[in-house]
């Protein structure tokens, strides 16, 4: 995971590296943007506390005020301790189960412009697909399956564009999202059975977008 986000920063620092300088407004004359970032997600700690997060965007200009788009991110980390979730005790101290969500969002932006400044504030309607490895231990024991199913993610980003040159721009951007979810976490050995609601988390990325 960790080397995934190392490419995608070297390959934005090549980018920098080369790109000129232009107006923003020569780049407002462009309709179409396309970018990759990623950063970091906060969760609840049920199912999850944080989550490396990596993806790519694309958007269009409706005129000069707003924009549609849609994202396609990747989160991965660890559901925390799905034993302990069902109140099952652990020999070892801790046993986490490999976690992914895949989750595709619409937006519906506006943007400001202010020189090469571009902050804008979006609404976002999303799908997420997570798939979560099974956790087992022998020595208690228990045999853990989660079945997440699909998850619907409504989201409200915050974030700002800096014009680094023809074509190029940097993005900082913050989104919160609602989970609502309906995972169903089931022990085959005991049959114990817990249900996990909607949670919320909290992205903070950093990206890199092209225009044409």
């Amino acid at each position: 995971m960790k080397k995934h986000i190392s490419h995608i920063l070297l390959v934005m620092g090549c980018i920098l590296a080369t790109v000129g300088s232009a107006s923003g407004q020569e780049m407002d004359n462009y309709k179409y943007q396309f970018g990759v970032r990623g950063g970091m997600t906060l969760a609840d700690g049920e199912p999850a506390n944080d989550l490396i997060t990596y993806g790519i965007y694309g958007r269009y200009n409706l005129n000069d005020k707003w924009n549609i788009g849609l994202s396609v991110d990747n989160l991965t980390g660890d559901f925390e301790e799905p034993n302990a979730f069902l109140g099952i005790p652990a020999v070892k101290p801790k046993n986490d189960a490999a976690m992914s969500n895949v989750v595709f969002t619409l937006w519906g932006e506006r943007e400001f412009k202010y020189k090469k400044l571009r902050p804008y504030a979006a609404l976002g309607l999303g799908v997420g697909i997570p798939s979560v490895d099974d956790v087992v231990d022998p020595d208690v024991p228990y045999n853990i399956t989660t079945d997440p199913g699909t998850e619907f993610i409504p989201a409200f980003a915050l974030g700002l564009r800096y014009i680094l040159g023809k074509n190029w721009e940097a993005e900082l951007s913050t989104v919160y999202s609602y989970h609502v979810a309906d995972w169903q976490v089931k022990d085959m050995e005991s049959g114990a059975v817990r249900s996990l609601d909607d949670y919320s988390t909290y992205a903070f990325y950093l990206g890199l977008g092209y225009r044409f």
